[in-house]
Order: structure tokens, then C-alpha cells, then sequence
């Protein structure tokens, strides 16, 4: 536990983002469930929709003779770089937004969830 609360301590601070604190905005029951919708940072009524369970599945090519470590490698690498493409997506939505709706703006960067 003191090994993990060092290191925790030692890390680097989250790189300022765009990307607002997003909602689920639907009930899980619903058929949407697990919609993610990023709002607005002005509060303007806009939103952007991330549905991360309604994108297709694939998995990285893995060599048959590759180790444990090596396929958590290429497997890790893989989901890194699904999440940097998701990230991407939604602050090209968020810039968008701005210059089309507030226009001369800049979208707020926030250091952590929910701290401008």
C-alpha cells in the first residue's frame, strides 16, 4: 500500500484536456445505456455523444509464439491507442462546437475531472 501511495504521490500531473466531465444520461435499462455526452463547457445546451460499447471489437494481432508479457504488451498499446483516437474524436467535436457556436472562444482546459 505504501509502495502505491509513493508512486501515486510521484506521478505526473493529468495533462490539461478540453474533454468536460461527461453524463450518462441514460438508465441502464435503456437502450442507449452507456452513452457518454460530453456538455458543453458554457453551458450552451450542446452536446457531444461517445457510445464506447456500439463500436465494433477487434483485437490486435498477436504472435502465436509471443509471451504472456508481450501479448498484455500489444493488447495494452492497442486499448491506449483505441482511447487516444476516442479522445481525439471528442475534442474535434468540442473545437467544432466552439468555433462554430463561440466563435473567438477558447474550450476551457481542465487539469482533472471538474476542476477548470
Amino acid at each position: 500500500m505504501e509502495a502505491a501511495r509513493r508512486a501515486a504521490a510521484e506521478a505526473p500531473p493529468p495533462e490539461p484536456s478540453i474533454i468536460p466531465p461527461f453524463a450518462c444520461p441514460y438508465p441502464l435499462n435503456h437502450p442507449r445505456a452507456g452513452v457518454l455526452r460530453f456538455p458543453c463547457a458554457l453551458g450552451c445546451g450542446w452536446s457531444h455523444e461517445e457510445w464506447p460499447s456500439a463500436e465494433p471489437f477487434t483485437l490486435p494481432p498477436v504472435p502465436l509464439t509471443a509471451s504472456p508479457a508481450e501479448c498484455s504488451r500489444i493488447q495494452s498499446e492497442h486499448a491506449a491507442a483505441r482511447e487516444d483516437e476516442r479522445k481525439q474524436r471528442i475534442e474535434a467535436a468540442i473545437r467544432r462546437h466552439f468555433v462554430e457556436a463561440h466563435s473567438g472562444e477558447e474550450p476551457p482546459a481542465r487539469t482533472s475531472w471538474g476542476t477548470p
